[in-house]
């Protein structure tokens, strides 16, 4: 089994977050610079994410809190309800009039937008997926969020496992979060492989229940790792690790 992180590993999440919110601001006609709106609006979404929601929880799961604004299901209605009339509060002033309604409706209409992978990436995970091996996600997040953005991707048919922390309350780097991976996937822990781009939540996260793992950035300053810098050595990688 090879598990992937989804988020800056196989999908380009900040460039496409940044794009977010710049395709809100214009579609919203807004007189404001790109940059002063997105940390604006980014500050207060963060500011009131700690102050409304379980704080301790979210945090566990890796939430981002522009994540809340592409749900279809109700989550935490009240403290959602309060978050928002908030945030609101918060930005009104640089919305030039906007109602709040069309102000969360043009962000809803973003969650079709992560569509973006990293470059190589669905190239590797299709060449691994006809050389037969198993294929996962262990991702951080909401379970409609992440799933949804495997969706957009057009990937789904790729993976055999997409495991979210919402789904069984733990985030990366808990151990109980990758434990549940490979229970629920049945893997063999010695046979498998996790590569993220996160050094501590994906690599150390595995490596502390026996998982193999194959850090995706730039050789680390302080550990010794496995690591791969695109998708072509990590496909080198996969081959040293299993002798395949």
């Amino acid at each position: 089994m090879i598990f992937f992180d989804l988020d800056d590993t196989i999908l380009d999440t900040f460039k496409i977050n940044i794009e977010i919110f710049e395709r809100v601001r214009k579609n919203l006609n807004l007189d404001i610079e790109k940059d002063e709106f997105r940390q604006t609006v980014r500050a207060s979404f963060r500011k009131r994410m700690i102050e409304n929601f379980d704080f301790e929880y979210d945090e566990r799961i890796g939430i981002d809190p522009l994540d809340y604004l592409f749900l279809t299901k109700e989550y935490e209605k009240e403290n959602m309800n309060k978050f928002k009339d908030k945030v609101y509060n918060d930005v009104k002033e640089i919305l030039q009039g906007t109602s709040k309604e069309d102000f969360y409706q043009a962000f809803f209409e973003r969650r079709f937008d992560y569509t973006t992978a990293i470059s190589g990436m669905r190239e590797l995970i299709e060449q691994l997926k006809k050389e037969g091996f198993k294929l996962g996600i262990i991702t951080d997040g909401l379970s409609e969020v992440q799933h949804g953005k495997v969706d957009s991707l057009k990937m789904k048919n790729l993976f055999d496992f997409v495991f979210a922390s919402a789904d069984c309350g733990y985030g990366k780097p808990n151990p109980k979060f990758f434990r549940y991976a490979i229970e629920k996937s049945k893997c063999k822990v010695e046979e498998s492989i996790m590569i993220g781009n996160n050094i501590n939540s994906d690599v150390f996260g595995a490596l502390a229940v026996g998982l193999n793992a194959i850090y995706f950035g730039e050789k680390p300053f302080n550990y010794k790792v496995n690591v791969a810098k695109d998708a072509i050595e990590i496909r080198e990688k996969i081959k040293k690790i299993l002798k395949k």
